[in-house]
C-alpha cells in the first residue's frame, strides 16, 4: 500500500488542516491512486477536467446516476469496476471523446460510456501491474441505464470508491457534475 503522506502530497486537494481525523481510515491507496490517475487520463482524452472530491472504503451510489459502465477484472485479484455517471457527465465526456456534440442519451453515447469504462479499467491494469493487485484480464464492458438497481457484495472484498467533479461552468447543480468510480476486488 502507498503511504497516506505520499497520497496527500500527490493530491493536495485532500490535504486538510486536521489530517489526524482521517488517519484512522484504512483505505487501499495503491488502488485509489490507480483509480485517480486512470480517471484523470481518461477524461483528459475527453477534453474534460476533473478533480477528486471524495473517497470511501464502502461501495456508495450517487442519487443522480443515469448511466453505469461495469467491467470485470481478474489476475492476482478478481472483481469489477463501475463508472457511475449522471446524464450530463456522460454527454459531456462522450462528446469530448468523440469530438461530436450529444444532447441526449443515444446508442453512440451508451457505447461511449462503455469505452470510457474500458479506458479506465485499462489504466487500472497498467497502474497496478506487478503489485499484489495485478489485473491480467478485463472483460467487455456492460452499460446499465437508470439508477434503480442494487449490487450485492460478498465479504472479504476490498472496496474503493472515488468521487470526481467535472469542470462544467454551464451546469449549476453539483449532482449533475459529480460522478464516481468504484472497485470491488478480492485477492486470489
Amino acid at each position: 500500500m502507498i503511504r497516506h503522506s505520499s497520497f496527500v502530497a500527490r493530491h493536495s486537494q485532500l490535504a486538510m488542516p486536521e489530517v489526524n481525523a482521517i488517519q484512522g481510515l484504512s483505505v487501499n491507496y495503491l488502488v485509489i491512486n490507480a483509480i485517480i490517475q486512470s480517471v484523470e487520463s481518461c477524461f483528459q482524452m475527453c477534453d474534460t477536467k476533473v478533480q477528486i472530491v471524495g473517497l470511501s472504503k464502502i461501495p456508495t451510489q450517487l442519487p443522480n446516476i443515469a448511466v453505469t459502465g461495469m467491467i470485470g477484472m481478474s489476475g492476482k485479484c478478481t472483481g469489477f469496476m463501475t463508472l457511475n455517471l449522471p446524464e450530463r457527465v456522460a454527454l459531456l465526456s462522450v462528446s469530448g471523446l468523440l469530438q461530436e456534440e450529444f444532447v441526449k442519451l443515444n446508442p453512440q453515447v451508451i457505447d461511449g460510456v462503455g469505452e470510457l469504462t474500458n479506458i479506465i479499467a485499462g489504466g487500472l491494469k497498467t497502474k497496478m501491474y506487478n503489485t499484489p493487485w495485478t489485473i491480467a484480464n478485463i472483460t467487455i464492458p456492460s452499460v446499465i441505464l437508470g439508477s434503480n438497481y442494487q449490487i450485492s457484495y460478498a465479504k472479504g472484498i476490498e472496496y474503493c470508491s472515488v468521487s470526481f467533479e467535472v469542470e462544467d461552468t454551464e451546469t449549476l447543480s453539483v449532482q449533475d457534475r459529480v460522478f464516481m468510480v468504484n472497485t470491488s476486488l478480492m485477492q486470489v
